[in-house]
């Protein structure tokens, strides 16, 4: 999924929530990530049938956190890069509302990740085979540290996006 800059942070005045059950909500509402894929799946399911573009800054900056942490998780920033969510991360407001939500160590080492995106885009963009992408990481150790980093943080940053959901839960679901 591709996502131009404008898309996350941008004001659009037809909105996309699901409909969850309160009971549902209950079940998910303590541990961070069922509440995530709670979310998330409600997301993916109205995905075929909505223009992402209806979809709430919040919902985007959930999907895109999935999409980070997916990617951070099993391959690192390279990885994200390769599979061609540079432009979904770096190219829009994703840090900015991390930051907001209050997962300020998530939004920095974004932010260093992003600068470093920006010096070597074109080389970064290129299409490569996984070999190829091993074949990077020495290139990049700036990357393999915000990759650790990354996981220093990951626990203690998801639980703070946890508590802005909890606290905004308008923007990211109908609860009946």
């Amino acid at each position: 999924m591709k996502i131009e800059k404008e898309t996350i942070g941008k004001i659009k005045t037809q909105k996309t929530l699901p409909h969850i059950k309160k009971e549902e909500l209950i079940n998910y509402y303590d541990n961070t990530w069922d509440l995530f894929f709670l979310l998330l799946s409600k997301y993916y399911e109205i995905m075929d049938t909505v223009a992402e573009d209806n979809f709430t800054d919040s919902q985007h900056t959930l999907m895109a956190y999935n999409i980070l942490y997916g990617e951070i998780t099993t391959g690192g920033f390279l990885q994200l890069i390769k599979n061609g969510h540079g432009n979904y991360i770096f190219e829009s407001l994703f840090s900015e509302t991390l930051k907001k939500w209050g997962a300020i160590e998530m939004a920095v080492q974004i932010d260093k990740a992003k600068k470093i995106y920006f010096e070597n885009k074109e080389e970064l963009e290129i299409a490569r085979t996984t070999e190829d992408l091993f074949d990077m990481y020495p290139n990049y150790p700036e990357f393999n540290f915000l990759d650790k980093e990354f996981f220093r943080v990951m626990n203690s940053e998801s639980d703070k996006i946890k508590i802005y959901i909890q606290q905004n839960i308008h923007d990211f679901a109908i609860v009946a």
